[in-house]
């Protein structure tokens, strides 16, 4: 949990207390450690010469608040990804049985919104791998069936096909997931070749459903005929790839990026590089579950989003103390980071 002092004009109602905050005159604790900031308290602590105000700033907590078991069962999946995925090469029936199995208690171990959404944010905090990677991937790949109203099967094909999209990577002499900057010549060749790779390998399963195994080969192929490996246009790419395609850019930008650059990208950038209708029921609907979270303006002002604007989801507005910034009507203010 980040720890920061920050200036009383800058602490904001909600914020919770890291230590103590002493009078240091008289040596009294004006407001113990763990204990919320109020408009009352904040006012009186401005009464006093007082020590350094150390508040926590935890975004993550605050928001997602994911119990401690369900981060545990987010990594044994992890690891048993990687475990069952690691054996599919070459697919055998034994690891196939292992892997249908995983996908069914997959659905039903993490089955809400939150919970999946928040696991995807655990990214700075566990081991980055093609693993979790892919996991992630299904997760977001689940909210987009759910949101545009794919029906069971199809989401189902969409999860194992988001779980196996990347299978073909594993093999690269470059750690693809996490070298995605700077390739030279070779490498990049070699990486846009990757779905090709997973393809071979998946079409080789038995009784793996035909429309998995094409979603995977397009994967990163764009509606507007920009992706790679085929420069497929929109009619000849099927729902599975559109959706997972949707799940795995917005993964890889929220390795770099946070949320709100993440969505501003995918909206101006993107827009035309993915099904319209998916893209934007997918923005829509992730931009409400950062309501909450503390982010930090390029005026060094930190502050609460309170309300997304379904005008432009990527600049909501922002609490601090008393005072509301919308950043829709502040185009010379951004978010820099979140806490």
């Amino acid at each position: 949990m980040q720890k920061i002092i920050l200036p009383i004009s800058k602490c904001i109602p909600g914020m919770v207390t890291a230590q103590p905050i002493v009078d240091m005159q008289t040596g009294v604790i004006i407001i113990g450690q763990n204990q919320e900031l109020t408009k009352d308290n904040l006012q009186n602590i401005n009464k006093f010469i007082h020590t350094d105000i150390w508040v926590y700033l935890d975004s993550f907590n605050k928001v997602w608040n994911l119990p401690p078991e369900t981060i545990e069962n987010y990594k044994k999946y992890s690891n048993a990804l990687t475990n069952v995925i690691g054996n599919l090469t070459p697919p055998d029936d034994e690891s196939f049985k292992e892997f249908e199995e995983l996908c069914d208690h997959l659905s039903s171990d993490f089955n809400q919104n939150h919970t999946l959404l928040g696991c995807t944010n655990l990214i700075k905090q566990l081991d980055y791998t093609t693993y979790t990677h892919s996991l992630n991937v299904a997760f977001l790949s689940k909210l987009i069936c759910r949101w545009t109203g794919v029906d069971k099967e199809t989401s189902l094909n969409v999860t194992k096909a988001a779980l196996l999209h990347d299978i073909g990577g594993i093999n690269l002499a470059f750690d693809m997931i996490n070298k995605t900057d700077n390739l030279s010549f070779d490498e990049r060749a070699e990486y846009e070749k990757h779905p090709i790779y997973s393809y071979n390998i998946v079409s080789k399963m038995q009784d793996l459903d035909s429309s998995i195994c094409k979603g995977i080969l397009a994967h990163h192929e764009r509606c507007d005929g920009t992706g790679f490996p085929l420069k497929l246009t929109s009619p000849y790419i099927n729902n599975v790839a559109k959706i997972i395609s949707i799940a795995d850019r917005y993964e890889i930008l929220r390795k770099k990026h946070h949320i709100f650059d993440t969505l501003k990208i995918l909206l101006t950038d993107d827009l035309t590089k993915f099904d319209p209708n998916m893209l934007l029921t997918f923005c829509n609907n992730i931009a409400n579950y950062y309501i909450g979270v503390f982010v930090t303006l390029n005026t060094g002002e930190i502050g609460e989003v309170v309300f997304v604007n379904p005008k432009c989801i990527y600049r909501p507005m922002i609490k601090i103390n008393e005072k509301f910034i919308n950043l829709y009507e502040s185009p010379t203010i951004t978010i820099v980071d979140i806490e």
